[in-house]
């Protein structure tokens, strides 16, 4: 399957839902799901016209704000899987780390993937026969910037349990501080060396960043050095991700 005008589709989606998600902060509307958490117009309007655009090419969406039931998932060979709008909480207190996700998964591994951030730009890209892009140039790696970060920690701004920050004191990791999937380009560009979770995260918030670390010389996967999976359950595995598949020696998970 070749996989580019899939990707140039991806990109085209992700493009205008940074659009739209920037034009909804005027006049914003605010709701709450049933678990509590908040949605706004702005993940609405951005969840429509991605699955808008996706919808051209017949594979059944998955997004955050639609859920494809168990089933369903089961028995599909691709399926898009969306955050249309990752970092919501953040978004609302009118910060700019929130991103656009989306991924295109195939017998439960994740084979195209990108990360927008809508303020400033920046996009992360690759599908499985192609290299990472960043702002559609190759991403070439840095040795000594990702040898000198290696120990350079992604933490959770709104969510850091008992376990990560004791793994994180025991193998005296510098603390970098982001939210949402953006964590992921800090390891793909070498900012940061590790990022590890000892929380059950959903699969829209993961997949995208799963796939272009890996696809980027680095390794996510779960504790026992897996693959995770995203078609068996909406919540995926603890997960350990480093911006250098050698530097999964360093740690004892």
């Amino acid at each position: 399957m070749n996989l580019d005008p899939y990707l140039t589709l991806a990109l085209d989606a992700a493009e205008a839902a940074a659009g739209v998600i920037l034009s909804e902060r005027d006049g914003l509307k605010i709701w709450q799901k049933e678990d509590g958490s908040p949605i706004t117009s702005a993940d609405l309007a951005s969840n429509e016209i991605i699955n808008e655009k996706l919808s051209s090419t017949g594979i059944k969406i998955l997004s955050e704000e639609k859920i494809l039931g168990p089933k369903e998932r089961a028995d599909l060979e691709y399926f898009w899987l969306i955050d249309p709008l990752d970092g919501t909480k953040g978004f609302l207190r009118g910060g700019d780390e929130f991103c656009v996700m989306i991924s295109l998964i195939h017998h439960a591994r994740p084979v195209l993937a990108l990360i927008k951030n809508p303020c400033n730009g920046d996009i992360f890209y690759a599908h499985k026969d192609s290299p990472v892009y960043k702002n559609h140039q190759i991403l070439e790696k840095n040795p000594h910037v990702f040898t000198q970060n290696k120990r350079t920690a992604l933490l959770s701004v709104n969510h850091l349990c008992k376990d990560d920050e004791e793994f994180a004191q025991k193998y005296q990791l510098k603390a970098l501080n982001i939210s949402s999937g953006l964590k992921f380009t800090a390891l793909l560009d070498g900012r940061a060396g590790l990022y590890r979770r000892k929380e059950k995260l959903s699969i829209w918030d993961l997949a995208a960043g799963d796939f272009l670390v890996n696809q980027n010389g680095g390794f996510m996967g779960n504790f026992q050095k897996r693959p995770l999976c995203y078609n068996e359950d909406l919540r995926a595995d603890f997960f350990i991700a480093v911006s250098d598949e050698a530097f999964l020696d360093d740690f004892e998970l």
